[in-house]
């Protein structure tokens, strides 16, 4: 009778501690993506929900998508965002809501407005279109390039293996300088001294002859239709399920993936920072055992 009696309480202990906890993550101001249809079609709808699920739980309170349709106009992409929440911790707008960050900014002071630029060298400033060169009223991050080209850069050698073959990278202008930097000390650094060839049109590759990896970001979309059997490194957010099976690793950059990091840096009261990709290893075609676990620990 005592054991059935401590049973039940420690039971009903559990129970009311599982309800507490509960109702604080649910009281608790929720984070606000905003996002649009279109972006979370190709994110993968299943996907896109287990991020946010997931990036819910290590905050330890509510990531509210407010998604829209892709020709929403300002004032409905603004009243959505204030009926999602009337006091939320944030709200994380993707580069393309600058204009509604800047009117949800004039008619909320008091939340932070976070601006998620992407793949964008610190000089630039690519929401001047709509806040011009007012930034300090805005948490604002970019996507850490040399980071991810570093990362990249040490993926490439791994997959080159003992080939000492060519490097092929397709990226935009704006970011070479700094991109071309990142890889050349991640190959100096595991002592790998790979020709790499840049290049930001995809007209200028001419095939490809001894190259025995490829890496996509932002440029070169052309090439998975064009060539295969070489794995490739792939920028982007896209569903995997959507991809070539050549591609063997992608940098994902996407707003979701950045909520957590950047939810962190506003509650440390950081205006401005850099955010990695994350790294989704996607297959091992053409890669032997040993380089798939390296690559898996990247």
């Amino acid at each position: 009778m005592k054991r059935s009696l401590k049973t039940l309480i420690i039971a009903a202990f559990l129970v009311f501690s599982a309800l507490v906890v509960f109702v604080v993550f649910w009281v608790r101001p929720p984070v606000l993506l905003v996002s649009d249809l279109s972006f979370s079609q190709l994110y993968g709808v299943k996907r896109f929900k287990a991020e946010t699920a997931y990036s819910s739980l290590i905050l330890f309170r509510r990531v509210k998508p407010v998604v829209v349709a892709d020709d929403a106009g300002d004032d409905i992409v603004q009243t959505a965002v204030e009926s999602a929440s009337r006091k939320p911790l944030c709200v994380l707008f993707p580069l393309r809501f600058a204009r509604i960050a800047r009117s949800y900014r004039e008619k909320n002071a008091n939340i932070p407005v976070v601006l998620l630029e992407g793949r964008y060298t610190e000089a630039v400033n690519p929401a001047s279109f709509a806040i011009g060169d007012n930034t300090e009223d805005y948490f604002i991050y970019k996507t850490d390039i040399s980071a991810d080209f570093y990362r990249a850069g040490l993926a490439a050698a791994i997959i080159d293996g003992e080939k000492n073959e060519k490097i092929a990278v397709f990226l935009e202008s704006g970011i070479q300088t700094q991109a071309r930097e990142a890889i050349s000390m991640a190959l100096n650094d595991v002592e790998k001294p790979l020709q790499t060839s840049f290049f930001t049109v995809f007209s200028q590759f001419t095939g490809n002859q001894n190259v025995s990896c490829v890496i996509l970001a932002g440029a070169g979309a052309d090439y998975p239709d064009k060539f295969s059997d070489v794995p490739v490194i792939f920028f982007t957010w896209i569903n995997p399920e959507l991809i070539p099976a050549d591609i063997v690793l992608i940098l994902n950059d996407s707003p979701i993936v950045q909520a957590v990091p950047a939810v962190r840096m506003v509650q440390n009261g950081m205006r401005n920072g850099q955010i990695p990709s994350k790294i989704l290893f996607t297959g091992g075609k053409g890669i032997d055992k040993a380089a798939v676990r390296k690559l898996r620990k990247i």
